[in-house]
């Protein structure tokens, strides 16, 4: 049975990866604002790629981040939507990976909200002319070349919402590790219902 100081301690964990991972959002300059986003490929086994956290649902343990929709990921998270964040500051000395369900929202209220937040300059992403991952003939980004180095205006850069999806992640599981040379300490939070379940591991 956990003591009810290991419970007291268990909890201002959670309450501090909530605090960083929203965070993580709002500075740019924290570690947390961009982790490392994992899923499974059916051609490529695991695939991984630095994302930038856009949203933290802290109530609902909820991360977000912004794709194309016709990027490769996309598809295969259609077939298999189990993820994964891994998350690293060297200035607290955490790492966390976390286990989350991810789910795509594109034209619709989710997609359509956070696209009228979005900047100009950001929307431009979403107006390339060749999907992402395709093949190139030479170094290019596919962005038009008449906004080459420039934002594009309001009307043009609605034409690129067609591509933008929000990608929201329910974390199922944090496996939180924290190092320090008086000695390394891991916790693994389970959340299925409202409280989430607490193990310790050793790390």
């Amino acid at each position: 049975m956990m003591s009810n100081s290991s419970k007291e301690n268990t909890h201002e964990i959670l309450q501090d990866i909530k605090k960083n991972l929203t965070r993580g959002v709002k500075d740019r300059k924290h570690a947390f604002h961009t982790p490392v986003f994992s899923n499974i490929s059916e051609k490529e086994g695991i695939e991984s790629r630095v994302v930038v956290l856009r949203k933290f649902d802290h109530v609902n343990m909820i991360l977000n981040f912004h794709t194309d929709y016709r990027s490769p990921k996309t598809k295969n998270l259609k077939k298999n939507n189990k993820s994964l964040f891994v998350f690293y500051d060297h200035k607290l000395k955490i790492q966390m990976r976390i286990k989350t369900t991810s789910y795509l929202n594109h034209q619709n209220e989710v997609s359509k909200e956070m696209w009228d937040k979005t900047r100009l300059l950001s929307r431009k992403c979403y107006l390339t002319t060749k999907k992402p991952s395709s093949i190139a003939l030479k170094p290019e980004d596919g962005i038009p070349a008449h906004l080459l180095g420039k934002e594009p205006d309001f009307d043009e850069s609605e034409k690129g919402y067609q591509n933008f999806t929000v990608v929201e992640n329910k974390i199922f599981e944090i496996d939180w590790l924290y190092l320090n040379i008086t000695g390394h300490r891991r916790l693994k939070l389970i959340f299925k219902n409202t409280d989430p379940e607490y193990q310790w591991l050793i790390p």
